[in-house]
């Protein structure tokens, strides 16, 4: 089974850059897409307008945010979920449209795009330790995969410039408590199991990919993780250096059952 998690900063602008042709020649089971930044028909527009190839071997699910423009989640997948949740809880309410839960037989996978700090850090930390609890109780229910833009890099191994990073959003001493306590309730950074000690990003700004400026401070932002036990059945974690957004693919493939 293979499954991405991409942070594509807005379906039309990744679109126009190529991003749907990519889609299709990468045929992967599950897509898990972060920060849509559109309406639902617009979406659907773009993913099929251009999507032909595929059109019949995928369903789409979009948690689309209420302020126009603005965040929004999806999730593309070839097997339709048992059943589909977004937001926290039973009353489907995500008025940023930041988390979906689908559920399957196997696993359950939950898709998010963290809040990213700034002006609402301590929104971010709230957020983040609801999210643990959340992946922490559906751990007791089956197997579970988190995909996400986590807005937080962990290590030294995943910053470029670690000694300028340590005071902004995305690096800071309480971001990376919050991800360690995460792990630490049994789950694995998949990418890490396979690459421990790599200096490894996945967002870099326009500017940096631009000019390929190396004073421009390159995170890992972008993570699929899982419980231990499934953990066990992964066979690869990429990520790729694409043109589409200012964030990177990661690609996991795991053995089926």
């Amino acid at each position: 089974m293979k499954i991405v998690t991409y942070n594509v900063n807005g379906i039309r602008a990744s679109s126009n850059k190529g991003l749907v042709k990519w889609l299709n020649e990468t045929d992967a089971d599950i897509y898990a897409l972060q920060e849509i930044r559109a309406d639902e028909q617009t979406t659907m527009q773009v993913l099929y307008g251009n999507f032909i190839d595929n059109i019949n071997k995928y369903e789409t699910i979009l948690n689309i945010s209420q302020r126009a423009g603005y965040s929004g989640t999806a999730i593309i997948t070839k097997q339709k979920p048992l059943k589909v949740r977004f937001g926290f809880d039973e009353s489907n309410e995500d008025a940023e449209g930041r988390l979906i839960t689908a559920y399957y037989k196997d696993f359950i996978l939950v898709n998010c795009y963290v809040p990213n700090g700034g002006t609402r850090l301590d929104f971010k930390m709230e957020y983040y330790e609801k999210l643990t609890k959340y992946l922490t109780k559906l751990k007791e229910e089956n197997n579970v995969i988190f995909c996400s833009d986590s807005n937080i890099a962990h290590t030294e191994n995943d910053v470029s410039h670690p000694s300028s990073a340590i005071t902004k959003t995305g690096f800071l001493p309480i971001e990376q408590e919050a991800f360690t306590k995460l792990l630490a309730n049994g789950f694995i950074d998949s990418y890490r199991s396979l690459h421990p000690s790599n200096k490894a990003y996945s967002w870099r700004s326009y500017r940096e990919r631009m000019f390929k400026n190396d004073n421009n401070v390159k995170y890992r932002f972008d993570y699929i993780i899982t419980n231990s036990e499934y953990n066990e059945r992964l066979i690869s974690s990429e990520i790729l250096d694409l043109e589409y957004s200012d964030h990177l693919p990661v690609i996991n493939v795991y053995k089926d059952k």
